[in-house]
């Protein structure tokens, strides 16, 4: 499981950069700047998958593909029309998700939680069924 620190470290990195950028467009509603976000979320899963995949973690790379996606879908949506609350309450909500998780890594609360994950299936491997 130690072979996964530097993974986390690189996507929490990434990920508060991010973040932090989407924070300053997210105040101005830079509809523009808010995809260039989505298209860095896909980025980042994209080039974080083949580590994920060695140590059988995917979820990190859905998590965060996601993300990118739904945020780029939805300025496609905004570019035709118009920006709504919605839409705001989408992206901040979003925002939110993706900060908590990136604190979780930070904290080193989400590596805690793969460790309790790992001994579990250990214990059900080493003990016999019923």
């Amino acid at each position: 499981m130690e072979r996964f620190l530097p993974i986390l470290f690189a996507i929490q990195t990434r990920l508060r950069e991010i973040l932090t950028k989407n924070e300053g467009y997210m105040s101005s509603w830079d509809i523009v700047k808010i995809g260039d976000v989505g298209e860095d979320l896909i980025k980042l899963a994209r080039d974080v998958y083949p580590q994920l995949i060695e140590v059988e973690h995917r979820i990190l790379f859905q998590s965060l593909r996601e993300a990118g996606l739904g945020i780029r879908s939805r300025v496609a949506e905004i570019q035709k029309g118009e920006l709504r609350e919605e839409d705001k309450t989408y992206f901040r909500s979003v925002h939110e998700v993706l900060g908590d998780l990136c604190e979780k890594i930070e904290t080193g609360e989400y590596y805690k939680a793969l460790l309790d994950v790992a001994a579990k299936r250990e214990r059900e491997r080493a003990s016999p069924s019923s």
